[in-house]
């Protein structure tokens, strides 16, 4: 029997009506820029289960405000398919905050989900004014908060600092390995000459294990040739583990076999590109794997002008800059493997169904 004319036109209509909604989507650059002071920085990443959406939380850096880098809250973006985001707002600590113009000062967050809740390892700060410099006078504490994965917003609360008094601490990131939790953020002990990358364990986010620090090639200038590293960043991909650091002269990469020792591998988006708003080096990254492909989050300053962009003793710190240059935006790029080898070409068009 021959299909008639109507049965075909309801075949060619949903034919039609699948390829509209499996047509691939192009990433747009910049991917977001905080609405309020226009200062996105340090993306984290992470899926939600419970919403069904990824979540950005990024630094909200209040840039258009001279010699003042404190008094930051913690921004949250969502999407359900890595190219439309929506902005959310900022997140409420314990009750407070929610605005523009956080209570105490927030920074990097990094972000776990277990178990229907949300686990974030912040750099916390108490300075509400730039008193002694503009990032803050006061010791940067790594402080846990953890909400249920259905409030991603505003029901943060804390559970604990993760290291004692005798520690000045940034950048945490945490991941899961064979049923254990890692963290491992950049520290200082007091007395100490240099900052460490520590190591903590745990099986159940409550109870940690001190595991030392790092003593591979990561903040070892001898392995890698820079003698400043902040931002580790730690993901699975291609059947090995990498860590990504940010040394202000784009990220350098590294891959362990097992998720502890640490081989330099080398330096990604130090080189501008040529999408909007993505002319300078990369910062403070994340990474999300989807479909077997690894997409790296990171945040741009456009205009910012580093010691390289001044002639030797001339050099300005980024909070005596004009204010245009203090502005960033976050970027997506994807990452490429090529015999062992993390590379990323920023200027590559990026489509997603």
């Amino acid at each position: 029997m021959r299909p008639s004319i109507k049965n075909l036109f309801f075949v060619l209509l949903s034919t039609l009506s699948f390829l509209a909604c499996t047509e691939a989507k192009e990433v747009k650059a910049p991917l977001f820029i905080d609405p309020n002071y226009h200062g996105s920085c340090d993306p984290e990443i992470v899926w939600n289960k419970n919403t069904e959406k990824y979540y950005i939380y990024y630094t909200s850096r209040r840039s258009q405000i001279q010699d003042n880098f404190v008094r930051t809250p913690i921004g949250v973006i969502s999407s359900s398919d890595l190219v439309d985001w929506e902005f959310e707002g900022y997140c409420a600590f314990d009750g407070k905050d929610n605005k523009k113009d956080a209570d105490a000062t927030y920074w990097a967050p990094a972000i776990i989900a277990h178990n229907d809740t949300l686990h974030m390892f912040v750099t916390w700060k108490p300075d509400t004014t730039a008193i002694k410099n503009p990032w803050g006078g006061s010791p940067g504490q790594i402080i846990h908060y953890k909400t249920p994965a259905s409030e991603p917003l505003n029901a943060w609360q804390k559970v604990g600092v993760m290291h004692d008094t005798t520690m000045n601490t940034i950048d945490a990131t945490v991941y899961e390995l064979n049923g254990e939790f890692h963290l491992w953020f950049k520290g200082k002990k007091t007395g100490m000459k240099k900052n460490e990358l520590y190591h903590k364990a745990s099986t159940d986010l409550i109870h940690w294990e001190d595991r030392g620090f790092s003593k591979s090639d990561v903040f070892n200038k001898s392995a890698s040739g820079y003698g400043f590293e902040e931002a580790p960043y730690i993901f699975q991909w291609q059947d090995k583990h990498w860590l990504i650091t940010d040394p202000h002269d784009g990220l350098i990469v590294y891959s362990s076999n097992d998720g502890t020792y640490w081989d330099y591998q080398n330096v990604i988006l130090k080189e501008g590109g040529k999408r909007p708003l993505d002319t300078s080096m990369a910062r403070h990254c994340s990474v999300i794997v989807k479909d077997k492909r690894a997409f790296i989050l990171y945040h741009v300053e456009p205009w910012r002008l580093y010691k390289d962009d001044y002639p030797k003793g001339e050099y300005i710190p980024i909070f005596k800059q004009p204010i245009k240059n203090r502005l960033s935006a976050l970027q997506m790029a994807e990452l490429e493997y090529n015999n062992g080898t993390i590379t990323c070409n920023r200027n590559k068009l990026i489509q997603l169904k």
